[in-house]
């Protein structure tokens, strides 16, 4: 969890990248032996993983020329479907020096 530096709304940051673990995990029970501690935990992450696969999630956006997008990368996850053969599409990327994450 994360809170966004501008609107202060609460943001569960998770992308298949970047998210190996859950940070003070905890389980209801005991664990037997081994990796049995980690059922629990991966089974959730996996979920919240999951979600972003969710179509009610997702934005489409249909590129037409001069089409310019922005997005917040701090609550935002991204894709780019390479569907667009045999037409060229010129991208740039311009990232600034963020705030802290707290």
């Amino acid at each position: 969890m994360r809170t966004h530096p501008e609107s202060d709304e609460q943001i569960l940051y998770v992308n298949e990248a970047f998210t190996t673990h859950l940070a003070n995990y905890a389980t209801a029970f005991e664990p037997r032996v081994g990796v049995d501690f980690k059922v629990a935990e991966m089974d959730l992450l996996r979920h919240l993983l999951r979600q972003a696969t969710i179509p009610e999630y997702q934005m489409r956006l249909h590129w037409e020329p001069d089409t310019l997008v922005i997005w917040d990368n701090r609550s935002t996850q991204h894709y780019a479907v390479q569907d667009y053969y045999p037409a060229a599409r010129r991208m740039e990327r311009a990232a600034i020096v963020g705030d802290k994450p707290f």
